[in-house]
């Protein structure tokens, strides 16, 4: 095989690794685009949900489903075999969203007076407090619990499923939106701080973390002062 030979198809091999090393390098940006875009659109949906606004910014029909996307993306078979995968569907997301949010007054009542919890797994949990003595006034809680964690389930397995292809868990979307519910935490409501990882690292980082001080531990409950 001439010199000349042996460099043309090194040429070729090192254009080919580095397609595919540029191909990866944007896939996994992509990815990690894609994992804080949900971080956003959590805090749309709690703006939505709190009555904070009246409409779902983090869920417009997607860019990649327009015409002129679409066009675009046949310049680069990589990039379009994986834009092809994202999926967006705000109607059962808005539809999960308007269900929780006509529980808000609700839940924020019984959060105030202390009778509800954050869990650090985005979900409602009953604690013990003198408003929920009377029989009656701790069956309508539990009814309530049991509607707002059911609607919360809906929407994180909706959230996921819209991710699925970027391999966001179940498990994850919880966690984003539990410490986003923990960071609008108002003084005398009980939340459970995150287990030991990045997100407790985060919140004791905080200024949330300096307020509660020695109590700022990975896990256990907490009132915010």
């Amino acid at each position: 095989m001439t010199k000349r030979m042996v460099g043309l198809n090194a040429l070729i091999i090192a254009l080919l690794v580095g397609c595919v090393i540029r191909t990866e390098h944007k896939i996994d940006a992509h990815i990690t685009l894609d994992i804080r875009h949900v971080q956003e659109q959590a805090e749309d949906v709690l703006d939505f949900i709190e009555g904070k606004t009246d409409t779902l910014p983090g869920f417009e029909e997607d860019a990649s489903t327009s015409w002129l996307y679409r066009s675009l993306e046949l310049l680069d078979p990589f990039e379009e075999v994986h834009a092809a995968e994202l999926k967006t569907d705000s109607a059962k997301v808005k539809q999960i969203a308007t269900e929780l949010r006509k529980n808000n007054a609700a839940v924020a009542k019984l959060m105030a007076s202390g009778c509800l919890g954050e869990s650090n797994r985005g979900y409602v949990e009953l604690q013990e407090c003198d408003a929920l003595k009377d029989a009656d006034a701790k069956n309508a809680a539990q009814k309530l619990l049991a509607s707002e964690n059911k609607a919360r389930k809906a929407l994180y397995n909706e959230i996921a499923r819209l991710n699925k292809d970027d391999g966001l868990s179940v498990t994850a979307v919880e966690n984003i939106y539990a410490v986003q519910r923990l960071k609008r935490g108002k003084s005398g409501q009980r939340y459970q701080l995150p287990k030991a990882g990045k997100l407790f690292d985060e919140i004791k980082a905080s200024a949330l973390g300096k307020k509660l001080g020695s109590a700022c531990k990975a896990g256990v409950w907490v009132v915010i002062p």
